[in-house]
């Protein structure tokens, strides 16, 4: 009997034990892959590129034609927002299809509680979207279109300081690619080459846009983990749109009140009456908002998720290196021999990055890096 008993304890210890496992097994969570690793930086890059059309983009449609005057930033914002939104709706099935949804993803089991947490996710990074938008485009319309490049990248030091600070694990690797990439902004932005046309203004609302952005990414990554990308998206272009088309319904009316030359007003009577000249602005919308702002963005979700915000800042870091390239050419803005050096420095910190080992999404701290 002694026997017995003892037999049925250790079987219900060895039982005990086996559960325990189980369940500790059970709260682990996903960490990706070396196959996702990998997929994650080449999707970063790839949205990288897309990225960094943008701004040459927005610089080309102030400058395209002298028939007509610049589109206002509002006007040209909420069309690129809207474009984005008509984009998702329409191919967004398709793109989530295509695309697995990150391996990180933890949906709850009540589906209310996910589309309200979608929603609340889609009103925040919207209006940080907005906000670093608008911005944006405001600086791009003051100063040269690789100098807004460059100063906006100061999100690649503002995103892993503030990890740094609440206590996610980043590698020394990856600060090092870190201080190589603020190395190229410095070096381009003393560049004498690239300065023609840029004003102090332009140059501090380009840092502001940064900080909106840097916030947007953070919060991004956080989202990440609890909204299928499609949703996420959707959500976030949506709200930015309704507030860009506020935005610029309110600038047409203020200006009406001021009187019937409002530079609104001029734009679209000189885009109406020269359609032909009109084009030339209505394909840097088409591409800002469904290639810049729709693709792209879904495709970072996943991508983030991957290999986490701090290195994909120093992927992102290389934008000024590609928006430049596309400015020399496109848009006759020249680069120096600064420029040149701060893009080597861009392309060893990208190595670095590319080279260091996966992050581990259960590290033995509470926060870890993806």
């Amino acid at each position: 009997t002694t026997a017995t008993t003892a037999a049925t304890a250790t079987t219900a210890t060895t039982a005990a034990t086996a559960t325990t496992a189980t369940t500790a097994a059970d709260v682990v969570v996903p960490s990706a892959n070396d196959d996702e690793y990998r997929k994650g930086v080449a999707t970063i890059f790839f949205i990288t590129l897309l990225f960094a059309s943008n701004s040459p983009a927005l610089k080309f449609a102030f400058t395209a034609s002298t028939a007509i005057p610049s589109p206002p930033v509002l006007i040209l914002n909420a069309a690129v927002a809207v474009v984005a939104l008509v984009g998702l709706l329409v191919g967004g099935p398709l793109l989530s299809g295509t695309v697995d949804d990150p391996s990180t993803l933890r949906l709850s089991d009540d589906p209310q509680e996910n589309d309200a947490v979608a929603l609340r996710a889609g009103l925040e990074l919207g209006l940080w979207k907005s906000l670093a938008t608008t911005a944006n485009i405001a600086g791009l319309s003051l100063t040269t279109a690789d100098h807004g490049a460059f100063l906006i990248q100061l999100t690649t030091l503002i995103v892993p300081a503030y990890q740094g600070i609440t206590g996610v694990p980043i590698p020394g690797r990856i600060w090092s690619a870190i201080g190589l990439a603020l190395t190229g902004v410095f070096l381009f932005t003393q560049d004498p080459s690239s300065s023609g046309g840029a004003t102090l203004t332009g140059d501090l609302v380009c840092v502001v846009a940064a900080l909106f952005y840097a916030t947007y990414d953070l919060r991004l990554f956080t989202y990440g983990k609890l909204v299928r990308p499609l949703q996420l998206i959707t959500n976030k272009i949506a709200f930015q749109a309704v507030v860009s088309v506020v935005f610029a319904g309110g600038f047409l009316a203020w200006e009406a009140q001021q009187g019937p030359r409002g530079s609104g007003a001029e734009f679209i009577a000189a885009a109406t009456a020269a359609p032909g000249e009109a084009t030339l602005v209505l394909a840097v919308v088409v591409w800002c908002g469904l290639v810049v702002n729709a693709i792209a963005s879904f495709l970072q979700v996943g991508g983030q998720q991957a290999i986490g915000p701090a290195r994909a800042q120093v992927v992102y870091a290389s934008q000024p290196l590609w928006a430049a390239g596309l400015a020399l050419v496109f848009l006759n803005e020249t680069v120096g021999p600064e420029g040149v050096v701060g893009g080597l420095a861009f392309l060893a910190a990208m190595f670095l990055a590319a080279t260091a080992p996966v992050p581990d999404a259960n590290c033995e701290v509470e926060v870890c890096e993806i």
